[in-house]
């Protein structure tokens, strides 16, 4: 019976990542790179187009089509893929319900970390016969498993991997960043119904010459399917006025990570916090340009 402590004879990484094919990863790597690009181009079309402009129907249909399901297929994608990955002494382990495969560490003559975060942050193992093992381990936060290679496995390059500015860029932004549904809820769907609310008052007043003019003309139903307009809308603005921020913030923290990767954490806190002031106060500004006399 082996006299090694757990910690050393196994270890799992804590976020299960995902084991993807080449095949699957470029199909991933599409569908993100043609989600975050069209949120761009729609921008650049709301602000340039004006004769026609972009209209609700069509913001909705190019939004959907162009950068939601995109982004819904690379998220089922991982979520389809999700392997449990092990380090046991000298192996290791990636284990999915029609994959068990196991690499002996001392086969692998290095660590690569992924040079662009796209489908996101993750590593292919190369081996020592002269290939890739051939699936790559896409992991918004690759440290644990660096860790797992360089001390349970001994894996050469592994720790050098660790140290590294990309993962270090990738540790601090799976830590710094806000993620999940009810943080989104709020921040495109909750506070966009302060713009809306403006927004369509003023169309009231112009339309129908008060707040509650549709609603005296020609109903409550018409008036309530106004106002969703308007805050449907309205929270795709806001999408695309965040990812318009966002583009230029995660340059400048690879940048700034990349030459100071042991400030990755500070850098990501500030990169965090302008995104949010240039978000909570640019709208409001924003806002009062549109209505400036």
């Amino acid at each position: 019976m082996s006299t090694d402590p757990p910690s050393r004879s196994a270890r799992a990484v804590a976020t299960p990542p995902a084991a993807l094919r080449p095949g699957w990863r470029a199909f991933a790597i599409s569908a993100i790179a043609a989600s975050r690009s069209t949120l761009l181009l729609v921008l650049w079309l709301v602000v340039t187009l004006n004769d026609p402009p972009v209209t609700p129907p069509l913001l909705v249909e190019l939004v959907v089509v162009f950068a939601l399901l995109p982004a819904l297929a690379a998220a089922l994608v991982r979520r389809a893929f999700r392997a449990e990955v092990r380090v046991v002494i000298d192996t290791l382990e990636v284990r999915r319900a029609d994959l068990h495969a196991d690499v002996p560490c001392a086969l692998v003559s290095a660590v690569e970390l992924w040079w662009l975060p796209l489908p996101g942050h993750g590593l292919s193992l190369r081996l020592r016969t002269g290939g890739l093992f051939r699936y790559g381990l896409w992991a918004e936060d690759p440290t644990p498993l660096l860790a797992a290679l360089a001390d349970e496995g001994g894996v050469q390059g592994a720790d050098a991997a660790r140290r590294d500015w990309r993962a270090a860029y990738a540790r601090a932004r799976a830590a710094g960043r806000p993620r999940g549904a009810a943080h989104a809820l709020l921040k495109f769907v909750a506070f966009a119904f302060l713009p809306a609310a403006v927004l369509f008052n003023a169309h009231q007043h112009i339309a129908f010459g008060g707040p509650l003019g549709e609603y005296y003309l020609v109903g409550a139903g018409a008036w309530l399917r106004t106002l969703a307009v308007y805050w449907l809308t309205t929270a795709i603005y806001l999408v695309l006025f965040a990812a318009a921020w966002r583009a230029p913030a995660e340059a400048i923290a690879i940048a700034a990570t990349r030459v100071a990767p042991g400030a990755s954490a500070r850098i990501r806190g500030a990169v965090e916090v302008g995104c949010a002031i240039a978000y909570y106060a640019g709208v409001p500004i924003a806002l009062a340009i549109r209505f400036w006399p």
